[in-house]
């Protein structure tokens, strides 16, 4: 069966020394392709790494919410339009009320993320969401933007709000989390697999001990497949052809 796994961090420092191994190894795997997230200001490396390992590693762009500055947002969305050719979308974008809990730092979360919206339309680029204890605001700033191609990265809201995500056409990303994570199951059971791509978002969210990376994502396939009880290869055949839908991958 051939995988997707559809957001991680392969600059992250816990890649330094071994990323070329971590590559061989997916591709040993079976997955057909990584989108790496950079979401800070370095982005040289994956810019060599996306280049190396073409039509592989493809390249999402956006900036962690609690990073959100005047400073920061402003070099990132100048960064977003010098790379617009290269970046299959942009994200991790969006709210974080986990670890900002300020009104003023909040509010201009806000004005950021519509900023990141509007330049989605401007480049005609599907966007990549950061919801953290926030998915229901971040919900409807997306419905008031009127914004077209959305994937939940990570969800973890409540089940209720999945049918408003379905309705938009928008994706969910369940990670290898679900593998022991109660609410990342629920979510699994009941959102329809039309509507649902995996991802590691690795080093994070092992499903075992150990850092996580792309290859593991089957975990997370194996686990929807057990909680719908449908065949593995229906849960990688759907997931993986959602992905390169949504990002427009040339694979």
């Amino acid at each position: 069966m051939k995988l997707i796994d559809s957001h991680c961090h392969l600059d992250h420092r816990r890649f330094k020394r071994d990323i070329d191994k971590v590559i061989i190894k997916s591709k040993k795997k079976n997955l057909l392709g990584i989108i790496t997230s950079t979401i800070d200001e370095k982005i040289n490396k994956i810019i060599a790494l996306r280049r190396k390992y073409k039509n592989y590693v493809f390249h999402s762009l956006g900036l962690h919410p609690p990073g959100y500055t005047n400073q920061s947002v402003k070099h990132i969305k100048s960064l977003i339009r010098e790379n617009a050719n290269e970046i299959v979308s942009i994200g991790e974008v969006g709210l974080d009320y986990y670890w900002v809990k300020e009104k003023k730092l909040r509010d201009y979360q806000e004005i950021a993320f519509r900023e990141f919206i509007n330049l989605t339309k401007e480049l005609n680029k599907p966007i990549v969401i950061h919801s953290r204890d926030a998915e229901k605001e971040a919900i409807e700033i997306l419905e008031s933007e009127e914004t077209p191609n959305v994937l939940m990265h990570c969800f973890d809201g409540e089940a209720n709000l999945i049918d408003q995500l379905i309705d938009h056409g928008w994706l969910i990303s369940i990670p290898t989390a679900v593998v022991n994570r109660k609410s990342h199951q629920k979510i699994a059971i009941k959102c329809p697999l039309d509507s649902m791509v995996v991802e590691t978002d690795s080093p994070y969210l092992s499903p075992n001990k150990g850092r996580n990376d792309p290859s593991k994502v089957f975990y997370a396939v194996k686990k929807i497949a057990e909680l719908k009880r449908i065949p593995i290869q229906e849960v990688a055949e759907t997931t993986t052809k959602n992905a390169i839908d949504f990002y427009s991958l040339p694979i």
